[in-house]
């Protein structure tokens, strides 16, 4: 099996203010997708890759104490703040250990396109699930950017756009070099299909960013973590990392973010 290489830690010191701006960034979308399934009480679900808890919380909040909500991550320890009886944190690798329970719903959010036995994993999901259960996928997906020239980004100040095209280049190197596919949006739901999973539907969504806020937060951190590994890619320089890092800071800053595909599907009754 293939080993994934996440090089954004939980260990690290700043790791809980990058979580929050993925909060800020992707939670309200992501709550809108759990609320049209049908999430409520009752149900049991699982929180793959739970992250800060934020999601997690929700969930609990709406399954109320006659479901449950399984938060898992490779590292807990911001899953281990929840203090709910509804909710249990578990320390787990999605990719070795074996998932034994049956649930009503499941999510991942910028998980799959890390891990290199993604589509094992699907299969591992959707075995999961009750007859009649959803699974709900979220990953990051970078055609947009990989395909689009960093003039037409749309909202990409003129500063941002050289270093910002080399720091791309450099992330995607890491990225495939830890097995990761950042054009997995793409194929998602055609996977789901094949997967066996019905009623499927997906939709594509970007959230403006405007330096210095919470959102911008995300790139910032997300950029300070993996500083170093980008400029030893020899794609970027560490003046470029600056330049980036000064944009995200810098209130007149506007960018669009990250695409992110989610996709969801029934695992047939």
């Amino acid at each position: 099996m293939a080993e994934s290489k996440y090089l954004l830690s939980n260990e690290w010191s700043e790791q809980r203010r990058r979580l929050a701006g993925i909060e800020a960034l992707f939670d309200p979308t992501t709550l809108r997708h759990l609320a049209s399934l049908g999430l409520g009480p009752g149900w049991n679900c699982l929180e793959l890759g739970g992250g800060g808890g934020s999601v997690a919380r929700w969930m609990a909040e709406h399954v109320g104490q006659s479901g449950s909500v399984l938060a898992t991550d490779l590292d807990t320890r911001f899953l281990d703040e929840i203090d709910l009886p509804n909710v249990e944190v578990l320390a787990h690798d999605i990719q070795t250990e074996p998932l034994d329970r049956n649930f009503d719903l499941i999510h991942a959010r910028l998980v799959l396109e890390h891990l290199p036995e993604r589509v094992e994993v699907l299969a591992k999901l959707i075995e999961a699930l009750v007859p009649g259960g959803w699974l709900l996928i979220e990953v990051g997906d970078n055609t947009i950017n990989r395909h689009l020239p960093a003039a037409r980004q749309f909202a990409l100040p003129a500063r941002m756009r050289s270093p910002w095209r080399r720091f791309f280049r450099a992330v995607e190197a890491l990225g495939a070099q830890a097995g990761g596919d950042w054009e997995l949006g793409r194929v998602l739901p055609s996977l789901m299909t094949n997967a066996g999973l019905v009623d499927i539907d997906a939709e594509m969504s970007s959230k403006l960013v405007v330096g210095g806020s919470t959102r911008a937060g995300f790139y910032e951190f997300s950029a300070r973590q993996i500083a170093d590994a980008c400029v030893a890619t020899g794609f970027v320089t560490q003046q470029d990392v600056d330049v980036l890092l000064d944009t995200y800071t810098d209130p007149r800053t506007m960018f669009m973010s990250t695409t992110v595909v989610a996709a969801w599907g029934r695992r047939a009754s």
